[in-house]
């Protein structure tokens, strides 16, 4: 019989390439080609069914997936994040098995669709708030919108929103969604649920058309974080931490 030790290890390092394949289209493209899932559930999620049952946690497992697939589901319906982003919590889910913990808490805790994403979260915001906020000191005293905010209103804005000029946005529309609004007095912030699918441009176009803005105005946007990269660092969080207990039972055996 197959080590089913050695064969998890072979299924962290094969979902943890696939990962990295779609990091990488992410960054360069903001797209990620449907055949980089389908071809790491075909390797990848046999591959953690047999280690699941080898190691007599068939129901953890599916467990795993519902609780993943109806998160992955959920986050997609609501908007809040990306199709892509919402595959991978899938492709985890049903392709890594859970390993029982000493206690039903820590177990529960262990599972990892909600491991790698508690991970994941911490990391995007390690990441990307300091990069959110560096972003806003350079641009923040130029854009009117976040101008006419002020105290605690103006901090959220500054934390969760980002000021850059117009040209980034028509250069990098998939990164971006516009969160101004052409009121009475000006420009005004606000702030919207979900991942926004319009094109961004529309609003800039018009605006310029108007004279309200230029290609170098900073405008007040929601910066799309392409978030495949925080859930790759967060897997491989999860995976160290399992490191060592594979290690004494693969020496074990």
């Amino acid at each position: 019989m197959v080590n089913p030790y050695a064969l998890l290890m072979m299924d962290y390092l094969v979902v943890v390439l696939i990962q990295i394949a779609a990091s990488a289209q992410d960054l360069r493209t903001r797209e990620i080609s449907d055949w980089t899932w389908i071809i790491g559930s075909i390797i990848c999620i046999p591959l953690g069914l047999y280690v699941a049952i080898a190691l007599n946690q068939l129901i953890l497992f599916i467990i795993n997936v519902v609780i993943g697939s109806i998160f992955a589901l959920s986050v997609y319906w609501l908007r809040a994040m990306g199709g892509a982003d919402s595959k991978s919590i899938a492709f985890i889910s049903a392709s890594i098995p859970t390993l029982p913990m000493t206690s039903p808490a820590l177990t529960v805790i262990n599972i990892t669709p909600l491991s790698v994403l508690i991970n994941s979260l911490i990391i995007a915001l390690v990441i990307y708030m300091p990069y959110n906020v560096i972003q806003n000191i350079r641009y923040g005293s130029n854009c009117e919108a976040l101008s006419r905010v002020k105290g605690l209103s103006r901090i959220i804005y500054l934390v969760i929103l980002m000021c850059v000029p117009a040209h980034r946005v028509f250069r990098n529309p998939n990164n971006y969604a516009i969160s101004q609004e052409l009121a009475d007095g000006g420009f005004q912030p606000v702030i919207r649920l979900g991942l926004e699918v319009d094109d961004p441009r529309e609003l800039l176009i018009e605006w310029l058309s108007q004279g309200r803005i230029n290609v170098d105005t900073p405008v007040l946007t929601s910066y799309h974080i392409p978030f495949i990269v925080p859930i790759t660092l967060g897997l491989v969080m999860y995976i160290i931490t399992h490191a060592n207990f594979l290690t004494l039972a693969l020496s074990s055996l």
